[in-house]
């Protein structure tokens, strides 16, 4: 009987979790591991008043010896990273995740002496950014309740804001809350950023004149047109059957349509 060979993991998941889990393992070592923490961990006093900026990075492999904290992570990198990174290329999603870490460590400055370790914030920017593209796909939230992925980000969005506020410990609320915000900041301004990065890159004689500039109605209709004629059918056929139904000609549409500001 042959065997039916189990997909492979994308890259840039795969090298997360295994680093990840790699440094996990150290952390259980007694002596190393505490040391190990203590080096990576973010304190945002340490990382912006005294220039320990690798703990904006460091911070994401750190988790505590409970293995519930890493595995609830990992699992969560696995199921909403996979597609992303297919979606976008491995190169675009490690630096996607790191830049989502990054950024979601700098909104707990004002937990300005916290001891923060764990991947939650990139993790909840994956979700985000999974939402933005499967906006109506189904998932289990805390593993019980079936929620649109979308409504799922909302009442974590809602229930880190009301941690934040209430100061709630234990939890690093607004860690969360920056992965959120990191990732819808992400998928509104990186067409418009890499439109204008191809821009600079291009001679003189090449740019368009000005006068062209200022024509955005009619271009701004005919983009809507685009995504509603033709994206829209392709994420409707992913949330029915799946991302592995697209035909390669459907796969380079959505790719070249990640890469575009959608306009409303």
């Amino acid at each position: 009987m042959d065997r039916i060979a189990a997909p492979a993991l994308p890259k840039g998941v795969k090298s997360i979790l295994i680093a990840t889990g790699a440094v996990w393992m150290l952390q259980l070592v007694p002596w190393v591991g505490e040391r190990i923490t203590v080096f990576g961990a973010l304190v945002p006093n340490l990382a912006i008043a005294h220039g320990q900026i690798w703990r904006l990075v460091t911070y994401l492999f750190l988790h505590a010896q409970n293995p519930f904290h890493i595995l609830f992570n990992m699992l969560a990198l696995w199921m909403f990273g996979v597609e992303i990174e297919e979606l976008w290329g491995t190169k675009r999603f490690v630096i996607f995740y790191f830049i989502a870490g990054a950024g979601s460590g700098l909104f707990s400055v004002l937990q300005w002496n916290s001891f923060i370790i764990g991947a939650s914030g990139a993790v909840l920017a994956l979700l985000t950014a999974y939402a933005y593209y499967f906006p109506d796909r189904t998932i289990l939230m805390f593993f019980v309740f079936p929620l649109p992925v979308r409504l799922a980000v909302v009442i974590i969005g809602i229930m880190s804001l009301f941690g934040a506020s209430s100061g709630s410990g234990g939890i690093a609320y607004l860690t969360h809350l920056g992965g959120i915000a990191v990732a819808l900041l992400y998928v509104k301004y990186y067409g418009p950023f890499i439109a204008w990065l191809e821009e600079r890159r291009l001679p003189a004689q090449q740019k368009k004149p000005s006068v062209l500039q200022f024509r955005p109605k009619k271009e701004n209709a005919g983009k809507r047109q685009y995504f509603e004629e033709v994206i829209d059918p392709i994420l409707k056929k992913i949330s029915e059957k799946g991302i592995d139904s697209l035909t390669p000609e459907e796969r380079r549409k959505l790719d070249d349509a990640s890469k575009k500001p959608r306009k409303k």
